[in-house]
C-alpha cells in the first residue's frame, strides 16, 4: 500500500489537521524529533515523564496569581505521587478530583498559622485560557517496556486524551485488544490522569473510559440531538474535542460509581450529554416557562438514572446558588435504587449516605423542605398534607421525577404543587407519553430531550430485541355443562348479592382460562426446554399473570427442569467425546441454576397460598433474607431465573438479562418498559429475546387497525380542549351528581362539612344511599367516573377550592362503593372454579409445533416512536365532552347485557379461546409485524407530516400546531397555516439582526411585540383578543427555547 493510503496519512494526519485547523489545538509530531530537557521540545527530561511540567507550571502561575514557587512544588508533588498499593483506577479517580477541583496547597497566614487553599489547574470558565496540545507519535517508557502512542492530548500539560488509530481496513476493536490493553500493562502511568480513550480506524470510532470493557465503549454520532448521526471519527472529534465541550465533559460528565464494592468509571454517552445540556438550557430559562423544564424521554436501558445524576451534578457545580433537588418516585424500591446510585457515585458529597437524604415520613419531608439540603429522596405519597402552608424558599427547588408518567396523578401530586409553587420541575421517563397523558405534559411541559428505542439500538446504547411467539393453541371446550358447574359452585358459596354479582362477572374473564393447569404445564415444559437450550445467553425473567400463578409456574418449571436435567444426563452416556464435553458443561450449568419467585407481600398470603396447596413461606424467606436483586444482577451468580408478576417490571435494570418470557397481557407504558428489561448492553450479549406465550402483538395490531382504518376517513381531530366548555361540563356533572344524591335523601354538603368520625359515618351513608338498586349504583358510578375523567384535563389552578371539595366528596363516595368487601369463601371458590375449568381445558395437540423452527422477528427494526406519533394522530370522534346521559344509558345497557342470570360461561370461554388462538397464529403475527414495518418504512422523509400538511419544515408545523383550534373551517385552516409560515420567517429574520436577544429586556420585547402584532393582524376573526394573548405567550416561549442561539 502506498504511503498516501497508510494509517499515518489517511487517519493520523486527518485527525491532526482537524484538531489544529478547526478546533484550535496545537498539534506536534514527536517521533525522532523530540528533544529532551527543560528547554527541549515539550520540557520532558526523560521519555518516562508523562506530565509536561513546563506547561503545567505555566498554567499554575497563570491561573493562580497568589501562588509561590514552594506551593507550585507542593502541587506538582501532589499530582505526581500515588500510593504503591492503589489500583490504576483508584489513582485515576484521585487525580481526576485534583484536576477538577484544584490541588490543595499550604498557605501561610500573617499570624504564622497555615491553611489549605486549592490551586486551579484548568480554567473551566474560559476554554481559551488553557493550552490544548496534541502530540503524535509520542515515546513513552515504562519500567521495562517502551511504547510509541498514536496521539496523546494534553490540557495544561496533563495527558487527558488517548487516541489509538488503526488503518481503515482494520476492525476498530483491534485497537482495544492489541494496543490499548498492552499499554495498560506496559506504560500504565500514561493513564493516571486520562479522561477519554478514543479508538478508531478513521471511519468507525469509539470512546470509553479506563477500566471499561470494549462492549461499553460507545460511538459519538451527533453534535445536535436532532441530527441523524454519523459514526465517523471526525464527528466524534468535533463533538468531544471542541475545547468548550472537552472541558464540559471532563468537569460535569464523568462519574465514579462504587456500587457493589466495585468501581466503574462512567463517561456520559452522546445522547446523555446532549440531553442533559438541553435540560440545562431549559433550567436557565425556567422563569419563562413557569418552572416547567420538560420531559426527558430516553428509552429504557439507555442510562436514565445516570442522566439524572449528570443533570443534578452540573446544576450544582456550574449554576449560582445552592439548590435543593427533590428526587421523586412512586415506589419504595425505586426510591432506594435511585438514592443508592446517587450515593455510590459520590454526588451526595464526600462520605454522604443516602439514608441522610431520604424522607422517612410526611413530617420528615416537610422538615427537610424547610431547610436547604442538597438532595431529598421521597415517594410522592409523602406529600400527604393538603393543608400545609406553601413553602417559598430563598433558594431554588428542583423536582426531578423518575418515571414521570406515574407520579403526577391524584391528591399527592396536587399537594406537592401547592406546597412548592415556585419549584422547577423536570420529568424523566423511559417510555413516551401516551396521547391522553395530559397531566404529565401540563406539570413538566413538552419533551426537552428525546432518545427513542430505534435510535438507542442504532447507537449501541441498547442491544437489538427479537420477538418469538411460543404460545400453544387451546382446544375447544366441547362441554356446555361448564356453565352449570360454575353457577352451582357460586351458589354453594353462600354469597351476598353484591359479592355474587362481582364474582360472576369475574369468572367471565380470560384469566381463569389462562391459568388452567394444562396450559400452565404446557408452557412450563416449553420454557424448561427453550431456556436450557439458550444456556450461554444470559439470565431469564418469566412474567406471570398474578402472584399465585408465579408460585404455581415455579413449581411446574422445577418439575420439568428436573426432567430435562435427567434426560441430558442420559444423553451424555451415549455421546461422542467432544459432544460429551459440551453437554457436560451444559448439565453442570443446569444443575447449579437457581430460580426464585419475586412478588410483593400482601395480608393473609399464608392462608391464601395454603388453600391453593402452595408454600409461600419458603419463597418469602428467600426474598427477605437474601439480596435477590443484587444476586440476579450479578452475571456470575447462579440465580438465573426469576418469576414475577409486577415487581421488577419497571425501574429495575439487569444488564445480563437476555430472555424475557411473557405470559401476562400488558399495555401502554408497562408493556414497553417490560420489553426493555432485555435490551441492556452487557459483555458478550448480542441481543435480547422476547418470548411471547400470551399474544402481546394484539395491542400493536389494534393501534395499527385504528390508524389504517382512518386514513381515508373523515372526522375531527382533538388536539385541544375548550377550557370554558370543559369547566361548564364539570359543573354540570357535579350538579347532576348532587341532585341524584339529594333525590335519595343524602346531602352532599353534610359530607363536605363533617369532620373526624362524623365524616366516616356520612361517607357510609352516601354509599348506602346510591345502593338502593343496581341501576342506582351504576348511574352514580357513571357520574363519578365521568367527573374523574374530566378533571384530568384541568389545570391545578383552574378549579376553585369549593368545586374541588365537591369533587373530592363525590369521588370519596365512589371509592367507598368500590371498596373491597370482606368475604370468607372467595379464595376457596376461586380454587374450585379453577379446578372446574382445568378439567375442561386441553392444549390442541394437532396445532403444536414440535420440530418446527420458531420464527423470530427483529422488533428493533421497527420505528415504534414514529408509529406512536402517527397513531396518536388518528382522527376520532371527540369523546372528551361526550353526552353524559348517553354514557349513563350505555352503562345501564351493558349492565342488562351482562346480567349474571344471562351469563353463558361456555359461550364466553369459547370466545376467549378463539381470540387467544388467533394471537398464537404465526400468520397473524407475521402479518402484524410486516404491516408495522411497511408502515414505518413508508413514512419516509418525503411523507413526513410537515410535508403532508404543506409546510417547508417541521418548525412551521410546530407553530401551526400551537395556533390550531378544533373549530376552524377549512378556509381558516389554510389561513392559519399561512400565518404560521409567515410568522416563523419574520421571527427568524428579526432575531438574526439582534445580538443574543434574550440578554436584554428591550430586544426580548421587540420579538414579543412582533409575535403579538402578527397574530393580532393576520389570524382569522374567530381568534379574539384574549385567545390571541394566550397563543402569543405559547409562541414566544417556543421561540425563546428554540432560537436563543440563532444570533
Amino acid at each position: 500500500m502506498s504511503y498516501e493510503y497508510s494509517e499515518n496519512v489517511l487517519v493520523q494526519e486527518s485527525v491532526g489537521h482537524l484538531l489544529a485547523d478547526e478546533l484550535g489545538w496545537e498539534v506536534a509530531f514527536a517521533y525522532n524529533t523530540e528533544k529532551l530537557g527543560r528547554d527541549g521540545t515539550f520540557g520532558r527530561e526523560s521519555y518516562r515523564e508523562i506530565l509536561l511540567r513546563r506547561d503545567l507550571v505555566a498554567a499554575l502561575r497563570r491561573l493562580n496569581a497568589w501562588i509561590t514557587d514552594a506551593q507550585i512544588d507542593e502541587a506538582l508533588r501532589a499530582l505526581d505521587s500515588r500510593m504503591s498499593t492503589a489500583s490504576l483506577l483508584q489513582v485515576n479517580e484521585e487525580k481526576y478530583f485534583l484536576i477538577r477541583d484544584g490541588i490543595p496547597v499550604t498557605v501561610k497566614k500573617p499570624n504564622g498559622q497555615t491553611e489549605t487553599k486549592r490551586a486551579t489547574v484548568i480554567d473551566f470558565q474560559n476554554a481559551e485560557n488553557n493550552h490544548f496540545l496534541a502530540i503524535k507519535e509520542l515515546k513513552i517508557h515504562g519500567d521495562i517496556y517502551r511504547r510509541r502512542t498514536d496521539i496523546v492530548g494534553f490540557v495544561n500539560g496533563i495527558p487527558l486524551l488517548f487516541v489509538e488509530l488503526k488503518k481503515n481496513t482494520v476492525d476498530v476493536q483491534s485497537a482495544y485488544d492489541d494496543n490499548y490493553t498492552d499499554y495498560q500493562d506496559t506504560i500504565p502511568h500514561l493513564f493516571y490522569y486520562n479522561a477519554f480513550l478514543m479508538l478508531s480506524n478513521g471511519t468507525e470510532a469509539k470512546v470509553g473510559t479506563l477500566g471499561s470493557p470494549f462492549a461499553f465503549f460507545h460511538e459519538w454520532k451527533r453534535l445536535e440531538e436532532r441530527e441523524a448521526g454519523s459514526v465517523a471519527l471526525e464527528t466524534m472529534l468535533r463533538g468531544i474535542c471542541r475545547k468548550e465541550s472537552f472541558l464540559d465533559l471532563f468537569e460535569n460528565f464523568i462519574l465514579y460509581d462504587h456500587a457493589a464494592g466495585r468501581t466503574a468509571k462512567i463517561l456520559a454517552r452522546n445522547h446523555q450529554y446532549l440531553g442533559v445540556n438541553e435540560a440545562m438550557k431549559a433550567y436557565a430559562q425556567r422563569k419563562l416557562n413557569d418552572g416547567r423544564l420538560g420531559v426527558f424521554w430516553h428509552t429504557q436501558g439507555s442510562g436514565k438514572s445516570y442522566s439524572m445524576l449528570f443533570f443534578a451534578k452540573k446544576v450544582r457545580h456550574t449554576m449560582a446558588g445552592t439548590p435543593t433537588f427533590v428526587v421523586l418516585t412512586d415506589r419504595e424500591e425505586l426510591n432506594r435504587q435511585i438514592s443508592d446510585t446517587f450515593e455510590s457515585c459520590g454526588v451526595l458529597g464526600r462520605g454522604g449516605k443516602a439514608v441522610q437524604f431520604i424522607a422517612t415520613s410526611g413530617d420528615d419531608l416537610m422538615a427537610k423542605l424547610r431547610g436547604n439540603p442538597s438532595f431529598i429522596f421521597t415517594l410522592i405519597q409523602k406529600f400527604n398534607r393538603p393543608d400545609s402552608v406553601p413553602i417559598h424558599p430563598d433558594h431554588d427547588v428542583i423536582i426531578m421525577s423518575d418515571e414521570a408518567h406515574r407520579s403526577q396523578y391524584g391528591i399527592f401530586a396536587n399537594n406537592m404543587m401547592c406546597l412548592l409553587p415556585t419549584a422547577a420541575r423536570i420529568g424523566f421517563t423511559g417510555t413516551p407519553l401516551l396521547s391522553g397523558d395530559q397531566i404529565t405534559a401540563r406539570t413538566f411541559g413538552g419533551y426537552v430531550s428525546v432518545y427513542d428505542f430505534k435510535r438507542a439500538v442504532e447507537d449501541g446504547a441498547t442491544v437489538p430485541l427479537y420477538y418469538e411467539n411460543r404460545g400453544e393453541k387451546i382446544a375447544d371446550l366441547r362441554n356446555p355443562e361448564i356453565t352449570e358447574e360454575i353457577l352451582d359452585a357460586i351458589e354453594r358459596a353462600d354469597l351476598d348479592v353484591d359479592q355474587q354479582e362481582r364474582l360472576e362477572a369475574e369468572f367471565a374473564k380470560e384469566i381463569h382460562l389462562l391459568t388452567a393447569e394444562s396450559r400452565l404445564r404446557s408452557i412450563a415444559r416449553d420454557f424448561a426446554r427453550h431456556y436450557s437450550d439458550l444456556w450461554t445467553s444470559g439470565k431469564a425473567m418469566f412474567v406471570c399473570l398474578n402472584k399465585v400463578t408465579c408460585v404455581r409456574m415455579y413449581n411446574y418449571v422445577q418439575e420439568y427442569w428436573h426432567e430435562e436435567t435427567e434426560a441430558l444426563a442420559a444423553r451424555i452416556k451415549n455421546a461422542s467425546q467432544q459432544e460429551a464435553q459440551e453437554l457436560s458443561r451444559r448439565l453442570a450449568w443446569m444443575r447449579e441454576t437457581e430460580m426464585a419467585v419475586v412478588i410483593s407481600q400482601e395480608q393473609n398470603e399464608l392462608q391464601t397460598f395454603q388453600k391453593w396447596g402452595l408454600d409461600i413461606l419458603i419463597h418469602r424467606t428467600k426474598m427477605v433474607k437474601r439480596d435477590l436483586d443484587k444476586e440476579f444482577k450479578d452475571a456470575g451468580n447462579p440465580l438465573r431465573i426469576v418469576f414475577v408478576c409486577a415487581m421488577w417490571l419497571t425501574g429495575f435494570d439487569v444488564q445480563c438479562l437476555s430472555c424475557l418470557y411473557l405470559d401476562k397481557p400488558l399495555k401502554a407504558h408497562t408493556l414497553m418498559q417490560t420489553i426493555a428489561r432485555a435490551n441492556r448492553v452487557s459483555a458478550g450479549k448480542s441481543n435480547g429475546l422476547i418470548v411471547d406465550y400470551i399474544g402481546i402483538v394484539k395491542a400493536l395490531r389494534k393501534a395499527l387497525a385504528d390508524y389504517t382504518a382512518d386514513l381515508g376517513g373523515m372526522g375531527g381531530s382533538d388536539p385541544t380542549v375548550d377550557k370554558a366548555e370543559l369547566l361548564a361540563r364539570i359543573m354540570e356533572t357535579i350538579t347532576k351528581a348532587r341532585a341524584f344524591l339529594t333525590a335519595r335523601d343524602f346531602d352532599l354538603n353534610a359530607l363536605i362539612e363533617a369532620v373526624d368520625f362524623q365524616k366516616l359515618a356520612r361517607l357510609q351513608e352516601g354509599a348506602n344511599a346510591v345502593c338502593g338498586s343496581l341501576e342506582d349504583k351504576k348511574t352514580y358510578t357513571t357520574y363519578a367516573a365521568e367527573l374523574n375523567r374530566l378533571m384530568k384535563y384541568t389545570g391545578r389552578d383552574e378549579i376553585s377550592g369549593a368545586v374541588r371539595r365537591e369533587y373530592d366528596a363525590i369521588a370519596a363516595i365512589y371509592g367507598e362503593l368500590r371498596k373491597k368487601r370482606r368475604h370468607s369463601n372467595t379464595t376457596d371458590l376461586m380454587i374450585e372454579i379453577n379446578h372446574i375449568i382445568s378439567e375442561h381445558v386441553a392444549i390442541d395437540a394437532s396445532a403444536m409445533r414440535a420440530g418446527e423452527e420458531a420464527r423470530r422477528f427483529d422488533i428493533s427494526a421497527i420505528d415504534f416512536d414514529l408509529l406512536r406519533r402517527e397513531f396518536a394522530r388518528v382522527r376520532t370522534k371527540n369523546l372528551l365532552l361526550r353526552d353524559l346521559e348517553e354514557a349513563i344509558q350505555q352503562k345501564l345497557d351493558h349492565m342488562m347485557l351482562s346480567n349474571p342470570n344471562r351469563i353463558n360461561y361456555y359461550e364466553r370461554y369459547q370466545e376467549i379461546i378463539m381470540d387467544y388462538n388467533t394471537e398464537q397464529d404465526w400468520a397473524t403475527i407475521e402479518k402484524t409485524f410486516m404491516e408495522l414495518m411497511a408502515l414505518a418504512n413508508g413514512l419516509s422523509h418525503e411523507e413526513q407530516r410537515y410535508v403532508r400538511e404543506g409546510f417547508a419544515s417541521d418548525e412551521e408545523l410546530s407553530l401551526y400546531d400551537m395556533l390550531f383550534r378544533d373549530d376552524l373551517k377549512p378556509s381558516e385552516i389554510k389561513h392559519v397555516k399561512e400565518v404560521a409560515a409567515t410568522l416563523l420567517a419574520r421571527v427568524k429574520e428579526q432575531i438574526a439582526t439582534l445580538d443574543h436577544f434574550l440578554d436584554k429586556q428591550e430586544t426580548r420585547a421587540i420579538v414579543d411585540n412582533l409575535i403579538r402584532d402578527t397574530l393580532w393582524t393576520e389570524l382569522p376573526e374567530c381568534y379574539d383578543d384574549a385567545s390571541i394573548d394566550v397563543y402569543r405567550q405559547k409562541v414566544y416561549t417556543y421561540v425563546c427555547m428554540h432560537y436563543k442561539d440563532v444570533a
